[in-house]
């Protein structure tokens, strides 16, 4: 019977550690902007995020071949463009919820402190696209 439970419990764990985990940063966007202004931004962003020279400097700037246990920034990059995603959604902020355009990937449970890792990442090349300065970032203490 302790075996039973024992199996079952491991066999939970695994299946929970292994369910998707999507992971984004919200980026808000102007409420007035018409739908299909919307919708190019988004295409836009996305085609140039899956430039595969992007996507090759991200692994190489975090090591990914060796965290991610792949052989080579190649096959890191193939990894990361199916991942990808970038989505309208609505973001809260203390005025109310805004529209806002979501760029993230969609990772396991069990990834989720290295998913985060690439996609903040991921938004140093996100602002230079959009033609934004990039927000000051907090000094680690």
């Amino acid at each position: 019977m302790m075996l039973f439970l024992g199996g079952g419990y491991f066999a939970y764990r695994t299946i929970k550690q292994n369910g998707p985990q999507p992971i984004w940063v919200p980026v808000p966007i102007n409420p007035q902007l018409p739908i299909a202004k919307r919708d190019e931004i988004i295409n836009t962003l996305l085609k140039k995020l899956r430039n595969p020279d992007i996507l090759e400097k991200v692994s190489k700037d975090l090591n990914l071949t060796r965290k991610m246990n792949l052989p080579t920034d190649r096959e890191v990059v193939e990894e990361l463009d199916k991942q990808l995603f970038v989505r309208p959604g609505d973001m809260d902020t203390p005025m109310g919820k805004v529209p806002s355009i979501h760029i993230g990937l969609t990772g396991k449970v069990k990834d989720t402190a290295l998913t985060g890792e690439i996609v903040i990442r991921l938004m140093d090349d996100v602002w230079p696209i959009l033609g934004i300065k990039p927000p000051k970032k907090n000094p680690t203490f």
